[in-house]
């Protein structure tokens, strides 16, 4: 997405004069580059939030993107496919470490890749980059790339067309290089508190972060809580490193106990994890834990956002909903933006709490009021509950979602002093068929109820436990806490029993 030629752009104090970041860096003195997604909406103000976050070196802009914020190039972070279109092309791509960072015909198999306009292919400047007419004249650019096979990178406020950038990193001895959405989204900056911006209010939706090995610390081998930071998920291992088998997966913001540490991977009561996409708890994280591990991500609406009421909320009931949303990727994450948009606000709506089977999104304080109940906005259940989204998304676990809601519940239940008896349905307040699965499901409701009330989640079986533990070391389980709280279906079952008589075959 770029801004038209002309437009001034600015440094985070005043301008001066046109800054320049630009460096090479060996690949084994860089332990991690990262496509950070932007799912919070952080302003090009506010990129120190993302290196706090993420504990990267620096960070800028990433490729262009259309006006919905979605990938129009080809895009991959951790796995996760962002943009997918319809041809191929030169990019840059990796894997998690980044040794293996070089140009390849996208798409991939790699972790990672990234591409906008390929400048220099194979040490050979391209005659004609190809570009749309919107992404030409002179404008600030940032570009990346390999010199030597080192990591390449500029950013600058000098304005360029893509072809004079293109002529500038060649002659600088760039083996390959790809431009990167320019103007209004060029940004940077490091820890050092170095950088400039082009364009203040602008949200962009991807970033690239760079963890240089100097610059990462190693935990203490006696281990302690941390966060889990990779948006996909932190994969578990047999063994402390890449080459060894999955065990499974950790969620974004889970917290984690590392028991001792070596060689930048820790050790947990599952297996071995990198610490490059872990950071420590810290004592403000502590409220924002449920007793299962998973952490609470607060995105809290804009104050004076016309789905923001204000008023104060006694926290006397808690108000279960499900969001009825039934489509792909319909999770917690996406929901806390559907809030932050105009049609939420439109509406009015809004809660608390969004949760799916990975994670927990908080939209406002629990003291605040919310449009969730439809009982007008002074009713009690705006005005006295604290309103739970469970997420109803195809692809994802409802019955995990509903074990993470519980747990949520008991957090909240214990913080507030509220009692089991005013966990409530939707539906008392408006009489709305809400949470309708859970409703026209015989029996579940108790059965949440039980889970709220810490049936099948205190006081485990130690027998049961261990022998939890060796299915899932052995990938037959894939989430352990919920056969260790007995929540489970007769599909479960049945998965479970496939999964055993394939392993005792094999």
């Amino acid at each position: 997405m770029e801004r038209q030629a002309g437009q001034s752009c600015l440094p985070l104090s005043i301008r001066r004069k046109s800054m320049q970041f630009a460096a090479t860096h060996p690949l084994n003195k860089i332990r991690r580059v990262q496509i950070y997604n932007n799912i919070k909406r952080y302003r090009e103000t506010e990129l120190d939030k993302i290196l706090q976050e993420t504990g990267g070196s620096f960070v800028f802009g990433g490729p262009i993107f259309l006006s919905d914020l979605s990938a129009c190039c080809h895009l991959k972070g951790d796995g996760v496919v962002y943009g997918a279109p319809d041809y191929h092309v030169w990019g840059m791509a990796w894997g998690a470490d980044a040794q293996d960072y070089a140009m390849e015909w996208l798409p991939c198999e790699a972790d990672n890749y990234v591409e906008c306009v390929a400048l220099v292919v194979e040490g050979e400047p391209l005659a004609v980059p190809h570009y749309q007419p919107d992404m030409g004249g002179r404008r600030p650019r940032q570009a990346i790339g390999t010199k030597e096979g080192r990591f390449a990178y500029l950013v600058t406020q000098t304005p360029y067309t893509p072809e004079e950038l293109r002529d500038v990193l060649a002659a600088a001895g760039w083996d390959s290089a790809v431009m990167l959405d320019g103007g209004g989204s060029v940004c940077y900056r490091d820890r050092a508190g170095n950088g400039f911006v082009c364009d203040a209010d602008r949200v962009i939706p991807y970033y690239l972060v760079v963890h240089l090995a100097d610059d990462v610390s190693e935990p203490d081998t006696t281990g302690g809580q941390y966060v889990v930071t990779a948006q996909s998920g932190l994969n578990i291992r047999k063994g402390p490193g890449t080459s060894f088998d999955k065990l499974g997966g950790y969620s974004y913001g889970a917290v984690v106990a590392v028991q001792a540490a070596r060689d930048g991977w820790g050790q947990t009561d599952r297996g071995w994890v990198s610490m490059d996409h872990l950071r420590p708890v810290e004592a403000a994280d502590e409220d924002l834990v449920t007793d299962t591990g998973l952490r609470i991500i607060q995105e809290f609406l804009p104050a004076g956002a016309d789905n923001r009421p204000g008023g104060s909320n006694p926290d006397t009931y808690i108000t279960i909903h499900e969001t009825g949303n039934f489509a792909k990727g319909a999770d917690a994450a996406a929901h806390a933006a559907y809030l932050r948009g105009s049609s939420a606000q439109a509406a009015p709506v809004s809660w608390h709490y969004t949760v799916d089977d990975h994670s927990i999104y908080q939209h406002l304080p629990d003291c605040e009021r919310a449009y969730h109940a439809g009982d007008s906005g002074s009713g009690p259940g705006n005005a006295t509950s604290i309103g739970i989204e469970i997420c109803v998304d195809a692809g994802g676990d409802f019955e995990q979602a509903r074990v993470n809601a519980a747990a949520l519940v008991r957090l909240l239940m214990e913080r507030h002093d509220i009692p089991l008896d005013r966990v409530v349905q939707h539906n008392r307040w408006n009489g709305k068929d809400c949470p309708k699965t859970i409703r026209t499901t015989a029996g579940a409701w108790e059965a949440f109820l039980a889970l709220c009330g810490g049936q099948g989640s205190q006081d485990m079986d130690p027998e049961l436990e261990a022998a939890v533990d060796t299915l899932a070391a052995a990938g037959i389980i894939d989430s352990p806490e919920r056969w260790k709280a007995l929540d489970f279906t007769a599909n479960s079952v049945r998965l479970l029993l496939i999964k055993m008589g394939r392993y005792v075959t094999n």
